[in-house]
């Protein structure tokens, strides 16, 4: 799902990050600084980045000017990350959904490294071009997708929209300004000045630590290279990095399909005309047609609309969903034509392998009604975090926000979330891993973040201790659940934290950005093209000059949201105490 940034300005993306229980950096002279402040493992000099989206590439850029040794790599073959769009199509989507663990795309490593191989149309039952595709897994942008905020809100660093760019702009505008970007600091795909940065149509295999390596990462990588013949070649080797960002989309790694009985044997039967939404990409392939969209959120809604002029008939399906504001002002934002359906119970009757034939199978509601007559079923049904290049860091078997001990604090468990992670991006077990934990454009923090990285790393920013970091860490969140900490608290943050660092180190002070101005805008670009809730739910987050004693949690009804001490917080409040003399898990933050 893509959010407004609007709203990402707001509510931050869901990642875990350290917020209203966050503790002040502040001297302790009773202690030693080694327990106060993390340690590097060795020099960090060489940074693999990966993705060459707008985080990949600012993370990039960042780095470079602080004299680091940065590699970036790729997937496609040019910038844009999720804003790239291609007539290209993914493969169709795993039914059911993989395991968490591989959900994104299964990681593809010969026995032997380096190593090479030629393929050609009908080896081992591929086709090139789905090895590409699967390689590459195109973006899930369509091609007349609008923007969900102005392009004020939607900028890179020191690159502007043409002037007659629309205040609502087309997602080509965005795909051009980020590869504007990309070839301002010399990262396009094209480009000379730092080819030996860049590394595009190169995937991630896997992201380790082996014996031996002296606490380095270790980066196995594939690389495609179409040839002219028509045949593809295909590279993998590794290469080691003192650290790494993991600067890709963090909202679309891999698409979820809903496990509604029966909706397997469906796609199965007739996988051109049951498929995600991340396939979808132009109206005019679904003329005539009778469409079934299953959810209701951005993408739906976008879908949705862009089919009224070509379909027969769009209907949408969507589940109950807990209170939340946000989802009902979404879901209000269908075009008046749009049949709405409740949630689909089970799918009767598997169709024959005909797509002419789905028309005649038929499905179940919730309330027991009996629906058909459909052509194409469309899944927008969100995505899950799924990153299958992080070994040994994703643990399925945890579910919601359950925090139990484990013996390596996970990364990635259901996938709604990413977990783990200080504030500041690092993973908190290990500060050499840093995540992007917001939206990417300069109306949000990612140059505090890039900029703190590069300075941690260059050990001229100190990051608390792993304990203290644990004791600061809330414990997991969902966006659409509750709002950890508002954006502009976390620029503060930021914002506070490199001064305090660099009165200690040295360097040039940073300013923060006009935040009165970007809120100013957003509120305008708010009213004018929401619905009158969303301006409500907007006007109800707390302002940003409260004293760090008042940020709290809230949720959508603007009341402090509380919730138990995750297992992290106890083991660094009660140190190694068994838990059952630990103070009673109810105690709130």
């Amino acid at each position: 799902m893509l959010f407004p940034p609007t709203l990402l300005w707001a509510f931050p993306l869901s990642v875990v990050v350290a917020s209203a229980s966050q503790q002040p950096l502040r001297f302790e002279n009773d202690r030693d600084s080694e327990e106060l402040y993390y340690q590097l493992p060795n020099e960090i000099r060489r940074v693999a980045v990966i993705g060459a989206g707008p985080v990949g590439l600012q993370f990039t850029s960042t780095l470079i000017k602080h004299g680091f040794e940065v590699r970036m790599f790729e997937r496609a073959p040019n910038p844009g990350g999720v804003w790239r769009y291609t007539d290209k199509v993914p493969i169709p989507v795993s039914f059911p959904n993989r395991p968490i663990e591989t959900m994104a795309y299964i990681p593809d490593v010969p026995d032997t490294l380096p190593a090479v191989r030629v393929y050609k149309d009908g080896d081992e039952g591929l086709t090139v071009d789905w090895r590409i595709r699967e390689h590459w897994a195109p973006s899930p942008v369509w091609k007349n997708m609008g923007t969900t905020a102005p392009k004020q809100l939607m900028s890179l660093p020191d690159i502007t929209y043409p002037k007659n760019t629309p205040w609502k702009h087309h997602q080509m505008d965005v795909t051009r300004h980020v590869r504007q970007y990309a070839s301002s600091v010399g990262l396009n795909s094209n480009d000379n000045e730092h080819a030996n940065v860049t590394a595009y149509w190169t995937r991630v295999e896997r992201v380790e630590k082996l014996p031996g390596t002296k606490k380095r990462w270790t980066v196995t990588l594939r690389k495609l290279t179409p040839l002219k013949d028509g045949q593809l070649e295909v590279n993998w080797w590794q290469e080691e990095f003192d650290a790494v960002v993991v600067g890709n989309d963090s909202e679309n790694d891999a698409a979820w399909v809903p496990p509604i009985s029966g909706l397997d044997d469906w796609a199965h039967a007739i996988p051109e005309a049951v498929f995600h939404s991340r396939q979808y990409r132009k109206p005019e392939h679904y003329a005539g047609k009778n469409v079934l969209i299953i959810g209701g959120g951005f993408s739906g809604v976008g879908i949705a609309n862009d089919l009224m002029g070509s379909a027969r008939s769009v209907t949408v399906s969507t589940r109950k969903h807990p209170s939340s504001p946000l989802v009902s002002i979404i879901r209000g934002m269908f075009h008046k034509n749009v049949t709405h359906i409740p949630e689909i119970k089970h799918f009767d009757n598997r169709p024959s392998s005909r797509a002419a034939d789905l028309r005649n199978a038929s499905f179940t509601l919730a309330n027991g009604t009996i629906v058909s007559g459909f052509d194409t079923i469309i899944l927008a049904t969100g995505h899950r975090r799924s990153l299958p290049y992080l070994v040994g860091y994703h643990n399925s078997t945890i579910k919601g926000r359950d925090e139990p001990e484990t013996t390596v604090a996970p990364i990635i468990t259901d996938g709604t979330h990413a977990r783990s992670l200080h504030w500041t991006g690092h993973y908190i077990d290990d500060p050499t891993l840093v995540f992007c934990t917001d939206v990417p454009w300069s109306t949000g923090f990612l140059g505090y973040q890039t900029l703190g990285a590069a300075r941690a790393w260059a050990g001229k920013a100190r990051l608390p201790s792993i304990e203290r970091m644990w004791k600061m860490y809330p414990g997991a969140a969902n966006l659409l659940d509750e709002l950890p900490i508002t954006g502009q608290i976390h620029v503060r943050l930021f914002v506070t934290w490199l001064n305090n660092e660099i009165l200690e180190f040295g360097g040039s002070f940073v300013s923060p950005p006009p935040i009165d101005e970007i809120m100013e805008l957003a509120e305008y670009y708010t009213a004018k093209d929401y619905p009158p809730e969303f301006a409500d739910l907007f006007h109800s987050l707390p302002p940003s000059d409260r004293p760090r004693s008042e940020w709290e949690v809230y949720n959508g009804d603007n009341e402090a949201r509380t919730r138990p001490l995750s297992h992290h917080q106890l083991r660094a409040v009660h140190g190694n105490q068994p838990p059952n003399h630990w103070a009673d898990p109810s105690l709130r933050w």
